[in-house]
């Protein structure tokens, strides 16, 4: 599997998704998400985008949990936040190796939807 390919795929599908919103501010959630996930790991970055509520912060959210897919995982459906932390920790904090490729997965489709927000202005 080409996780390149995927992450620039699932980076198109965030800008398309947020289309509706001014592109300076979803570069914003955006830039601010990956700076969280690079900073403190991947439970952070969740956590933080739990703790907004905007449509983007939900894109991006939404986007991150449908690529642990890729590892094999089944991300809960619902948006509670309660049911999504307890998915990252059991699932992903508990195996260094998840929590690398999660990681380098998330980065990478941080960095296209940054560049792709950049590029809508």
């Amino acid at each position: 599997m080409n996780l390149d390919l995927e992450s620039a795929k699932a980076a198109q599908e965030i800008i398309t998704e947020t289309k509706e919103r001014k592109a300076s501010e979803v570069e914003n959630i955006i830039t601010k998400t990956l700076g969280v996930l690079q900073e403190n790991g991947v439970y952070a970055c969740i956590l933080f985008l739990c703790s907004r509520n905007s449509d983007s912060d939900n894109v991006v959210r939404t986007k991150l949990l449908e690529m642990t897919k890729l590892l094999k995982l089944e991300p809960p459906n619902g948006d509670k936040s309660e049911d999504v932390l307890k998915f990252i920790t059991d699932n992903i904090c508990n195996d260094i190796d998840a929590i690398l490729l999660t990681k380098q997965l998330w980065e990478q489709i941080l960095i296209y939807a940054r560049y792709g927000a950049k590029a809508r202005e």
